[in-house]
């Protein structure tokens, strides 16, 4: 079966911010404030991860149409921005301020809110085809 619908960014990220939510709330009452908070600054990291992403995606096609074919920028922006993230990611970390397991919980919070949009969607799209 292929998904001929595809998750929004947008969407993915309102899906993020509403399991971040619910995953610090989980946390706050299960285990500390601290780690609730680091699971917001996880969770805020992929947020700007993802619009990073979308901006450069939309960059690497723009600079495309106008050398009318890939360019040395085009492949290397979208690497150096995960380096970018991994630092940011391992400076966050090593400051030690930060819950580690609150950070990588709300670091996950992406990865989960992915599943779903990727889920909610291919539901949909069979639901529509029932309906036709």
């Amino acid at each position: 079966m292929r998904i001929k619908t595809v998750p929004t960014v947008e969407g993915i990220q309102r899906t993020t911010a509403v399991i971040a939510v619910l995953a610090a709330a989980v946390l706050l009452i299960e285990a500390s404030s601290a780690s609730a908070l680091s699971c917001i600054l996880g969770a805020g990291l992929m947020l700007a991860n993802l619009y990073a992403l979308s901006w450069t995606v939309r960059t690497m096609f723009a600079l495309a149409r106008q050398t009318g074919g890939a360019t040395a920028l085009g492949l290397i922006a979208a690497p150096l921005k995960m380096f970018l993230l991994a630092g940011i990611a391992f400076l966050i970390i090593e400051s030690g301020r930060v819950n580690v397991f609150g950070f990588v919980a709300g670091t996950l919070t992406q990865f989960i809110a992915i599943f779903i949009e990727v889920g909610r969607v291919s539901i949909w799209e069979k639901l529509s085809a029932l309906s036709h």
